[in-house]
């Protein structure tokens, strides 16, 4: 139950074959790939992992052949013929989760070799699997997913990913193949998942564990809560993301993020920032939306601790004289990082009424929701991506409209926000009637620092049939 804490890796990427945006498909390239690292595994390569893993632990595969695949398959053998690196590794004990980590060590000449680990609740990450193409050039274009070639691990047939960020940095993640059709599933990212430029030569590193057997629509909010903090850092008065630098407050996030960690059993939380970028104002604004817009060198400074934190970020919008749609696609940089969500606020919402922000409570329709959803999902599909989640704020039933016509978008996971403050018992009764009922599929609560009469105690927020998936303060 780790809370989301801080990276693990950076990795410069070689020997990984190109991953297409649209449908993930692998074009492995055989001159990356024939260099003879199996044999220089098999000579003494330095072991150690992060996570406390021994001196000594054994590399290359599970039964120690240093040279071939289990099945004698040849090395220069490419991926389109159907072979797979058979590591025969015992199976899980029953009852329990099949996890995976990712390890990454660098070498002198600045390549990284990657390998994967498989490990079972409560126990560590286990033994380092070595895929036959797993080297990370260090010439690798910033931001390209590359992936290893396939393992195969009791049954299941997964590989790595990993991309290089500009600042050295390489982001790593999981892949599982189908059964039915032998596609490639969404990138499954773990918590902790990169290798700094800075690590030592020959130092192994692991992640935080990902789920191998993942159910059909994988999500950040699968098995854990997350905690965020709301607000604008333009405006303190708005929230508490206006109260300190993003490294700050991300440490504070961290503290009561821990506070619902030792709470919630076997769900991990995620510490998230929750940044407003479109706020609602009091005077007309020159394009007619009554938008103040957050720049992107803001929000790229919360998206960037963010990846460096393992945490999540929410892109929230106030709408104004706007429609959601359009705001939210003058995000879609950020939209198209994994850990990047969005959050729509009916209540300023108001170009229906005549009226400007703030002076009445807006609202928006279920067809609106609709149509952000299918671009969130479209988005998520043509990049690789666990399901965005959507949030929509609401505390009186006509913020939003038309509820049964808001549609199951697979791709996307949608959270009802109950955003009300106020006496506990209403609070309460607001997010039976809005967050829990369909078609909010992750129930989402607001907690407010300074007007809720008594702020409720992660205790008493626990206490919720059901817990909320989501938990932000303000």
């Amino acid at each position: 139950m780790a809370v989301g804490a801080a990276l693990l890796m950076v990795v410069t990427a070689a020997g990984w074959g190109q991953v297409t945006a649209q449908t993930g498909t692998p074009e492995l390239q055989e001159d990356a790939t024939e260099v003879p690292e199996l044999q220089e595994d098999a000579t003494g390569t330095p072991t150690g992992t992060a996570d406390g893993t021994p001196d000594g632990t054994p590399t290359g595969t599970a039964d120690g052949t240093p040279d071939s695949t289990a099945d004698g398959t040849p090395d220069d053998a490419s991926e389109e013929s159907g072979d797979e690196i058979r590591q025969e590794v015992p199976p899980p004990t029953p009852g329990s989760a099949f996890q995976v980590c990712v390890a990454a060590h660098r070498l002198e000449d600045g390549r990284v070799e990657i390998a994967v680990q498989r490990r079972s609740r409560g126990a560590g990450c286990g033994e380092r699997l070595l895929p036959r193409r797993r080297l990370l050039p260090p010439d690798a274009a910033a931001g390209l997913w590359l992936v290893t070639a396939p393992l195969r691990i009791d049954g299941i047939v997964l590989r790595a990913a990993a991309r290089r960020l500009a600042g050295g940095a390489v982001e790593v993640a999981i892949q599982l193949r189908s059964a039915e059709d032998g596609s490639w599933g969404a990138r499954l990212l773990p918590q902790r998942r990169f290798v700094p430029a800075t690590v030592e030569v020959d130092r192994w590193l692991s992640s935080s564990p990902v789920y191998a057997r993942a159910p059909e629509r994988e999500s950040y909010l699968q098995d854990a809560q997350v905690v965020s903090f709301y607000g604008n850092p333009r405006a303190p008065a708005l929230g508490a993301l206006g109260l300190g630098d993003p490294e700050e407050i991300a440490d504070e996030i961290d503290r009561w993020s821990a506070r619902y960690d030792r709470l919630n059993g076997d769900r991990d939380v995620i510490s998230a920032f929750h940044v407003i970028t479109g706020v609602s104002q009091s005077h007309p604004t020159p394009d007619g939306t009554w938008l103040g817009r957050l720049s992107d060198e803001y929000i790229a400074e919360y998206v960037e601790v963010a990846r460096e934190r393992g945490m999540l970020v929410f892109l929230d919008i106030q709408i104004g004289w706007s429609d959601a749609l359009t705001e939210v696609q003058l995000l879609e940089p950020f939209l198209r990082e994994p850990f990047v969500h969005v959050a729509l606020d009916p209540e300023f919402a108001t170009r229906h009424t005549g009226i400007r922000p703030g002076l009445v409570i807006g609202s928006m329709t279920g067809e609106e929701v609709n149509e952000v959803q299918r671009y969130l999902a479209a988005i998520a599909q043509a990049e690789g991506l666990p399901p965005k989640i959507l949030m929509v704020h609401q505390f009186t039933p006509r913020m939003l409209l038309n509820r049964e016509a808001v549609e199951d978008f697979a791709g996307v996971d949608l959270s009802i926000d109950m955003d009300g403050f106020g006496l506990i018992p209403v609070k309460v009764a607001g997010y039976n009637a809005f967050a829990v009922r369909e078609p909010s599929e992750r129930p989402a609560f607001k907690l407010f620092f300074d007007y809720d009469t008594p702020p409720m105690t992660p205790e008493q927020v626990q206490g919720l049939d059901p817990p909320p998936d989501l938990i932000i303060y303000q």
